[in-house]
């Protein structure tokens, strides 16, 4: 009987644990979702001020540009002191930091006669999407920084003068236009549903597109200029998400919450519930992340450091051999370039002003070459592999050439294209030393080191 009466009580232990713990999880469950749905209505109701403020912000900008366009339509020089001095009535503020004119000799017009040389917009390009907001564009002011554009036309349709556009800094709109629900942890960006681009980026600057964020889900909705609301898990963190589309472009404002954020009051319940079930497998599983990551870091870091240039920072004399080793063939651009003086400035000013040489020469073909193949072979050699036409390569390094002999540095460089890797390498390496030749020839003297 005793027995029987101990099994019936862990049967019954069992069940009533079970109801309590099913019961427990149901009640969880419940209250996450019950916190879901606030949060959604929370971030729609952010949404709906964001968009608001944004496409007021944008309105009230295009109209000023509108009347300052009409204005300056009505003079005959677009570069007279006239028109400069009604730019410079253009109030600027935080986010709008430029305005100037882009006229149909692609030249920039900038307020107070303080013009720049135009590099990165087309007149033409611009002039035909007619009165527009661009996506991210390189500044035409401000050095390896990207801005969004408000372009409008001056002139009609038939006769476009030039261009009045802003600038408008996208790290400060973010700043500007961040919601400040959940005591200001809440991020959002912008994207082109056309492009799929993330014109503002307010959340993780690794993202820089719609399919980025990996939720078909959220991009088709996105496309489909439909309002939505869901849940997506990237790099292990859960976030609450919403969109809408905007009366801007094709654009849609999207407002992300962490869930851990949204969720807190209710997690903070059901964790005094399961907290002993879970805190061992929390420790183990934070402890497993931590090795892998402390040794991915060290297979990375001894990865870098291997095929990496210590005191350029470009790719070494061992990546430039993997590279060479898995050519497959195609054609190819190859440029050959020489630091002249090296030897000449280690012995007259010591190898620490020969390695600032080095250095400014390396950056300087980094700040130019940033999305091609840079190898530091030798000690004062350098070697780019690239698609570009050899043209446009000619003409980079011509503005190259420029930039470091106004430092009063300079540099020999070949230019060679073909689809043998070993015959391009050694072409351009020729052409380099003609052009080394002439210029110790100038100096007066001789190639210490003649090519054999």
């Amino acid at each position: 009987m005793a027995q029987k009466f101990i099994n019936k009580f862990l049967i019954a232990s069992v069940i009533l644990s079970s109801i309590v713990g099913i019961s427990s999880v149901i009640y969880g469950l419940n209250t996450l979702q019950i916190e879901k749905e606030n949060c959604y209505a929370t971030l729609l109701s952010a949404t709906d001020e964001a968009c608001s403020k944004i496409e007021s912000n944008f309105k009230n900008d295009k109209a000023s540009l509108r009347m300052l366009a009409k204005v300056i339509g009505q003079a005959d020089d677009l570069e007279s002191n006239e028109v400069n001095n009604q730019m410079g009535t253009y109030a600027v503020n935080n986010y709008i930091t430029n305005i100037a004119i882009l006229n149909a000799d692609n030249k920039i017009l900038q307020s107070r006669h303080a013009n720049v040389e135009n590099t990165v917009i087309s007149f033409e390009e611009e002039a035909k999407k007619g009165e527009h907001i661009s996506n991210l564009q390189p500044s035409a002011f401000l050095k390896n920084k990207y801005v969004l554009r408000n372009y409008v036309p001056i002139g009609d349709r038939s006769s476009i003068k030039g261009l009045l556009f802003t600038e408008l800094d996208a790290d400060s709109l973010v700043k500007a236009w961040s919601p400040s629900i959940y005591e200001g942890q809440t991020a959002f960006c912008i994207a082109d549903r056309t492009t799929e681009e993330i014109v503002i980026n307010g959340w993780n600057q690794e993202y820089d597109t719609l399919s980025d964020i990996q939720n078909e889900t959220i991009i088709t909705g996105i496309k489909n200029k439909e309002e939505g609301f869901s849940e997506i898990v990237l790099n292990n963190e859960a976030y609450l998400i919403t969109y809408k589309p905007m009366n801007i472009e094709d654009w849609d404002i999207i407002i992300i919450v962490k869930s851990d954020i949204v969720l807190a009051p209710a997690k903070k319940i059901n964790n005094n519930l399961i907290h002993w079930l879970i805190l061992c497998m929390i420790i183990f599983i934070l402890y497993l992340i931590w090795i892998m990551r402390c040794n991915l870091t060290a297979i990375r870091e001894a990865k870098e450091n291997a095929n990496t240039d210590a005191l350029t920072g470009l790719l070494n004399r061992n990546s430039y051999e993997e590279y060479c080793s898995a050519y497959s063939g195609g054609n190819i651009q190859c440029i050959y370039i020489d630091v002249n003086g090296l030897h000449e400035i280690n012995n007259e000013k010591g190898h620490m002003a020969g390695d600032i040489m080095l250095k400014f020469v390396a950056d300087t073909l980094k700040n130019s070459f940033k999305n091609e193949k840079i190898f530091r072979i030798g000690g004062d050699e350098f070697l780019i592999f690239s698609q570009e036409t050899i043209a446009f390569l000619n003409n980079i390094m011509q503005e190259i050439d420029s930039e470091i002999t106004s430092c009063n540095y300079h540099i020999s460089y070949g230019l060679a294209e073909g689809t043998d890797l070993k015959t391009v390498i050694k072409k351009a390496e020729l052409l380099m030393y003609d052009m080394k030749k002439e210029y110790y020839e100038k100096l007066g003297k001789e190639l210490r080191n003649k090519l054999t």
